[in-house]
């Protein structure tokens, strides 16, 4: 009996010892990327519990405590596909190391941007497309815009330069220009409140280069309650943070234009937890268009520096901006055949593809500052010029209990100037002579050119024009925004996130245009004309009397925005799951705007004592401030959504949202008691899709429907605004043959439609049916040494106004890079964009301007024609 007893308490000691043991128990090991290079910051976890661990700046992670049994170890990390291993614990510590396979397509691949807690694609119910630098170095973009072309569903008019693009997407309208139903982000921040106000859209503060390391595009879906202004669709352009160590140099030049600019990158961990990112650009250049002076010039800088903890990381980072890039405004151009099958051709002395109405001649405007009242100069070279001094943080931590902690603040302090020549009418000599003559009130005085012996004024193709200069003063657009969110974890199945976003964004712009007579001519040549004795350097008026003086403006406003936000996720199964979101903004807007002169009268402009030809109708803004602004109004947004996941490479979606933009201050019609015509438009969306994991790649499948309730409002001096519905389907896809060939594409359908008013049931302006991009590559070589990567980019044809009149052509360009290993790091890059001349029109001004011959002149935009750089780059 005594034997059995001590047996017993053997065994129950050994089994207490046993338990103990495997309580304490660890997996432990090393992350590193494909290269060898050790990845800090990566989430490793043990799937369907709360245990897991965050990789430190040597990769090491631990997870302790864990008890026999078999597990399914998880480890993610932004821009790696997510790695998966089963594990099993039987009373001792185990080593598995884990390496991370980059791969911004991937189905595994974590997204943070636009949903209500980070997921990977296969198991988010929203559309979203991922660009790595690999990508964005093979599509070549010179602007943001021609970047997100490559994006499904998103149409973007890339033809203005660099900066003041304007951007569809499913069908949603471009009623007022710019992006008012979609909103850009700089790692997880608005770029701007509003991305439609005039000539300070977002995407002038934004610049392509080296420091992007991934960019995430959010069509429909839960954009509606997870930012502001934006319920069509976020794009986010996340910086490179020094993670990594590595860095690159470029030098580039143009091949067949003048252009010259440095681009450099470096990051690298530091040790204790710290790691940093520095980078920019540095320019020079007339650009892809002959405009006769140095229009490009300037460059950016940017920096960040992180420093890890064991549960989360503090991160602040820096950028300074001030860049000058020229802006094409539509120009003139020959207009051939039917309204039904047009043709956009080339003028005598004027290539559509590679001329602007910039000159050598035309550098400087003049007129009167609307904040002044006094005179008021700007330097036509100036072009687009953004200056932005940011600095901003961000923060994450994992707290006891599975709670989660986060946050962004960002201050941006943004001014600039905004100035171009657009045309506002072109025809026969003798045809804007008279135009311009009763517009602004000119005698009989004869018309010459303004410099030289002052001869008569004779184009040798018999043409003029008058340019309106879009003068443009940023005198403060700067703003604040801050996101701070608290998720928690309920159980192993259910998330909730609550947070609040806020915002101050200042819009003090000045309006000051004027007036001139110019050739139509190519080459930065084009010789201004003067009213002899009227007329002062080509300029016949300090305003736009062709547009009834429209255009002297000011706004002064303020927006603050304070937005509550709730967000649930759940798994009801393994396989389906389900999140929804719903967002509250309450904004209050405070200001004062003149919306056109306040006299008309004669101005000594040049103060010699006698008021001369051009100073006797002189629109000013004087005295009081104007319209006083105060408003105030919310809004409710929601969105949810279901994703079914069939097999572990099959997924389905399906997501109705609901959600709002508010106007920007320049887009609307105030009242006596400071309210807004419209102080807000409405946007619902339903979508359903089918994502597949293929041999090769992966498919996507999305359809979707949208209701635009747009309001009328009145924006320069016409009126706009409609409801529309749009219908369709996009698809898109990535794949990969061997080693060494890799296909990238996506087409969308969209069937959209003015759903009220005089032109109910006609296509919006400017809405293609279909707009694709196919992007192959092929590398070889040692190493894949050598690539070669096309990409074309094309759209249908669409109407260039509401009325359904005018036809724009589709049309279909292709750029080319060839890539040459020199050596380790070093290669020999040539890039070739629009190969073929392409003409592709983007935007016409009304339906045609008259007689040219037997056919008729208009005035409308390009896409660039075909410019070549070559560049020598150094990754190291």
């Amino acid at each position: 009996m005594k034997l059995i007893t001590n047996k017993m308490y053997l065994l129950l000691l050994f089994t207490m010892l046993t338990a103990i043991v495997s309580a304490q128990s660890s997996i432990s090991g090393i992350v590193k990327d494909t290269e060898g290079m050790t990845l800090p910051g990566v989430n490793v976890i043990l799937e369907g519990t709360s245990k897991g661990a965050v990789s430190d700046m040597d990769g090491t992670y631990v997870i302790t405590n864990v008890e026999n049994g078999t597990y399914t170890l998880v480890g993610s990390y932004l821009g790696f596909s997510t790695f998966k291993k089963s594990v099993t614990i039987d009373g001792s510590d185990i080593t598995v190391d884990i390496t991370m396979a980059e791969d911004s397509e991937s189905l595994d691949q974590v997204v943070i941007t636009g949903v209500v807690n980070p997921k990977s694609k296969l198991e988010s119910s929203v559309s979203v497309s991922t660009l790595d630098a690999k990508v964005i170095e093979q599509a070549a973009p010179r602007s943001a815009g021609e970047l997100f072309r490559n994006v499904p569903g998103i149409r973007a008019e890339s033809s203005g330069g660099e900066g003041n693009a304007n951007f569809n997407v499913r069908g949603v309208p471009v009623s007022s220009g710019g992006s008012r139903y979609f909103q850009i982000q700089e790692d997880g921040l608005p770029l701007n409140l509003f991305g439609d106000t005039s000539f300070g859209n977002a995407d002038n503060f934004l610049r392509i280069d080296s420091n992007i390391g991934r960019v995430e595009a959010i069509r429909g879906g839960s954009a509606s309650t997870q930012t502001s202004n934006g319920p069509a669709g976020i794009i986010n352009m996340i910086s490179k943070t020094g993670s990594v160590e590595g860095g690159s140099i470029a030098t580039t030049f143009g091949v067949d234009y003048q252009t010259s600019r440095l681009d450099f990158e470096y990051g690298t961990p530091l040790g204790n937890g710290l790691s940093y990112h520095i980078g920019g650009f540095m320019r020079t250049g007339e650009g892809p268009r002959n405009i006769g002076y140095q229009g490009n010039k300037g460059g950016q800088l940017k920096a960040n520096i992180t420093k890890r903890f064991e549960d989360g990381y503090v991160r602040v980072s820096g950028k300074f901006l001030n860049d000058r890039a020229v802006m094409y405004l539509p120009m003139p151009m020959q207009l051939e055949g039917s309204n039904e099958d047009p043709t956009f051709s080339n003028l005598p002395g004027f290539d559509i593809t590679t001329d602007s109405q910039h000159s050598a001649y035309l550098q400087q405007s003049a007129g009167t500052s609307p904040f002044t009242g006094e005179n008021h100069t700007n330097d036509v070279r100036n072009g687009n010029n953004p200056i932005s001094k940011a600095i901003g943080a961000e923060f994450a931590f994992n707290l006891p209990n599975d709670w989660k902690l986060s946050g962004k603040a960002r201050y941006s302090n943004n001014s600039g100037q905004w100035v171009a020549p657009f045309t506002a009418a072109v025809g026969t000599v003798a045809e804007i002579e008279a135009t311009a003559r009763d517009a602004a009130g000119v005698g009989n005085e004869p018309l010459v050119y303004a410099d030289g012996e002052r001869e008569a004024f004779n184009p040798s193709n018999g043409l003029a024009q008058i340019i309106h200069m879009f003068d443009v003063t940023v005198n403060d657009l700067s703003n604040f925004f801050s996101d701070v969110k608290v998720s928690k974890r309920i159980g192993d199945n259910v998330g909730v996130t609550a947070g609040l976003f806020t915002a101050t964004q200042n819009t003090k712009i000045g309006w000051q245009w004027s007036s001139f007579l110019s050739e139509v001519q190519g080459g930065g040549e084009a010789r201004l004309a003067d009213f002899d004795g009227f007329s002062r350097n080509g300029q016949y008026s300090y305003g736009t009397p062709l547009w009834g003086n429209c255009c002297q403006r000011k706004y002064n406003t303020v927006h603050n925005v304070n937005s509550p936000y709730l967000g649930i996720d759940a798994d009801f199964s393994d396989k389906l799951n389900f999140d929804g979101s719903v967002r509250f903004e309450n904004v209050r807007v405070n200001g004062t705007i003149a919306s056109g002169p306040t006299n008309q009268d004669s101005f000594d402009y040049n103060g010699d004592g006698t008021i001369q030809g051009i100073e006797q109708t002189v629109p000013i803004i004087t005295g009081a401030d104007g319209q006083i602004i105060n408003d105030s109004y919310n809004f409710v947004s929601f969105s949810a959504g279901l994703n079914y996941k069939i097999n572990d490479g099959t997924a389905v979606f399906g997501r109705y949202s609901r959600g709002a933009s508010g106007r920007a201050p320049d887009r609307n019609t105030y009242g006596t008691d400071g309210k807004a015509d419209v102080q807000f438009d409405e946007l619902s969306q339903l979508e359903v899709g089918f994502k597949k994991r293929l041999n090769n790649g992966v498919v996507n499948v999305t359809g979707f429907m949208s209701n635009t309730d747009e309001g009328l409002s009145n924006e320069l001096n016409r009126e706009v605004g409609n409801p529309f519905k749009a219908l369709g389907i996009e698809a898109e896809t990535v794949l990969r043959y061997g080693e060494n060939l890799t296909f990238n594409g996506s087409i969308t359908w969209t069937k959209a439609e003015i759903d009220g008013g005089e032109f109910r049931g006609n296509a919006p302006r400017r809405q293609a049916d279909f707009i694709y991009n196919f992007s192959p590559a092929y590398n070889f070589g040692d190493s894949g040494k050598y690539v070669l990567a096309l990409s074309v980019l094309g759209t249908s044809k669409s109407f260039a106004q509401d009325d359904n009149t005018l036809v724009m052509p589709g049309y279909a360009y292709f750029n080319l890079i060839a890539r040459a290993g020199l050596t380790e790091g070093l290669s020999l890059v040539l890039s070739l964009n629009n190969m073929f001349d392409t003409v592709g029109i983007t935007e016409v001004e009304g339906n045609g301007d008259g007689a040219f011959g037997n056919n008729r002149l208009a005035r409308a935009r390009s896409i660039s024609g075909r410019s070549s750089t070559l560049s020598l780059q150094y990754k190291f």
